[in-house]
Order: structure tokens, then sequence, then C-alpha cells
């Protein structure tokens, strides 16, 4: 499946496309080009219009006043970004790579010419607007809970959303999502993201290989991180596991090496 035929796919998942909007989509035929890891994704384009992603992981980040860089949205493969046409504040931040990236560029041109032919097209382009914000509010909401749980709760994301998308996990973590993004997403250190992933590792919840995360079995972790990945509003039935209260899956605290207080109020800011 091609991040295109993906991308329609989960906007046909919301019931907002008809079959001239869905056949104007995959008719486009945007210019592909590669942009290096760690580089804005926008350098040189023109303003407007919007890129898909078609091999790699990107992101949305800000800079704090001090320095500290926070990520706001990760994007996979079939992920459409910086599409804010109309916009009285357009969403914040720079689009980045976090790997080597293939980015499909569609011209703010093109945008207008397809809502104008087929106006569905415009509700798609704000309904993903609206899921990008409503993963932010899942951070959000995470942000208060304790940072084993949190990221647990993120990898299950990451996992979710690579699968749907047709990437392996440890992939996305090897080649972007290491622990200096989940610690930008999470408002945790290094060393506190990395002291939390060898503790969910002991407790046999995820395995690592040079930092890059896997899942064993993705159901403990699930339950752990009380993961519902309802709001990603994903069309892969697959990546759609819901949280189970077994007696045979573990839901308490993971175990840690050292006392709580070493690890509950650490914090990059």
């Amino acid at each position: 499946m091609t991040p295109l035929t993906w991308l329609v796919r989960r906007l046909d998942e919301a019931a907002l496309l008809g079959e001239a909007e869905r056949r104007a989509l995959l008719a486009l035929a945007p210019q592909e080009r590669l942009v290096p890891a760690r580089a804005d994704i926008r350098d040189g384009q023109k303003a407007g219009g919007a890129h898909l992603i078609v091999h790699g992981v990107a992101c949305r980040t800000a800079m704090l006043s001090d320095g500290t860089r926070r990520i706001l949205a990760l994007y996979f493969p079939g992920d459409l970004c910086t599409w804010d046409r109309g916009a009285a504040d357009p969403l914040p931040g720079a689009i980045e790579t976090l790997s080597p990236c293939i980015v499909a560029d569609i011209p703010s041109g093109t945008i207008d010419s397809l809502i104008r032919s087929h106006p569905g097209i415009e509700r798609a382009l704000w309904w993903l607007t609206l899921v990008e914000l409503g993963i932010g509010q899942q951070w959000l909401i995470n942000a208060g809970r304790e940072a084993e749980r949190r990221i647990a709760h993120l990898i299950c994301e990451v996992w979710a959303r690579s699968q749907a998308a047709g990437r392996d996990l440890e992939e996305c973590f090897a080649s972007g999502v290491r622990q200096a993004v989940i610690a930008d997403i999470a408002a945790l250190s290094t060393v506190h993201v990395s002291r939390v992933l060898h503790a969910l590792q002991a407790a046999r919840l995820i395995t690592l290989n040079r930092g890059a995360a896997a899942i064993p079995q993705p159901a403990p972790l699930i339950a752990f991180a009380g993961f519902d990945p309802g709001y990603l509003h994903l069309p892969d039935h697959a990546a759609r596991a819901k949280p189970e209260h077994s007696a045979g899956i573990r839901r308490d605290p993971v175990p840690w090496t050292g006392s709580s207080m070493d690890f509950g109020h650490e914090s990059r800011t």
C-alpha cells in the first residue's frame, strides 16, 4: 500500500470521502524529494501546501526560551503535515525529520483546486488536523501520569501507528524515535527515559536492542499503559487492541532497581 493510498483509506474510515473525492486524491502525483535526518522539512519550499511522509519519521517541534526542544507531534508514512489553510493561528512549531525521509510535496495551488472541485476534501483535511490535536491532548493527559506508564503508553502509540503504516516498531525506534525523542515528548531527561526503558525491560514488557524497543507480547504492555488506540483513528483493525483486565496481565507498577523517589520527580524543565 502506498502512503497516498493509506491516507485515502484512513479518510475512508472516517466516512469523509465520496467516490469523486477518492479518485481525485488517488490521481495526485506529487513530486517526491529526499530530506536528510534532523532537517527542516520545509526548507527552501514555498509557504503553504502540504507534505506527505512517504518514508521515514518526522515531527513537529517547538523551542522554549531556554533552548529546550519539545516535540508536539510525530508523523509516519502516510501522514500529511503542515496543512493550515485558512487557520487564523496555524499549528505552532517547525516540521523536522527524525530520520532520512522521502517527502511528497502537494502545492497549495493543487490543494485549492481540489477543494474548489471537491469540498469534501477540505473537511477531510480539517479532520486530519483535529486528529493531530487530539493526539496532542492525549500526550497532555499522559503528562500527569507516572513516567513508566507515560512512556509505556507512548511506545504503544508508536507500535500502533508504525504497524498500521506497515513499518516495524524496532525499525521506527532505531531510525528515528530514539531516547532523546521520547524525552522531548515526555518532558523527561534522557537519563530518566533510559532508566524507565530498562525497568520496562526488566518487567518483561519490552525488549531493548541497542536502544531500540520491541514488544514481544503487546497485550501486557497495553494493559500496563492503559492504552486504547481509539484516539488515533487508525483504519487498521490489527492495531486496535484494547486494554485487558484478566488476572494474567501485569497491572502493578514496574519494579524499580532504585527507590521511587529517584524517578517520580525528575524533569528536563
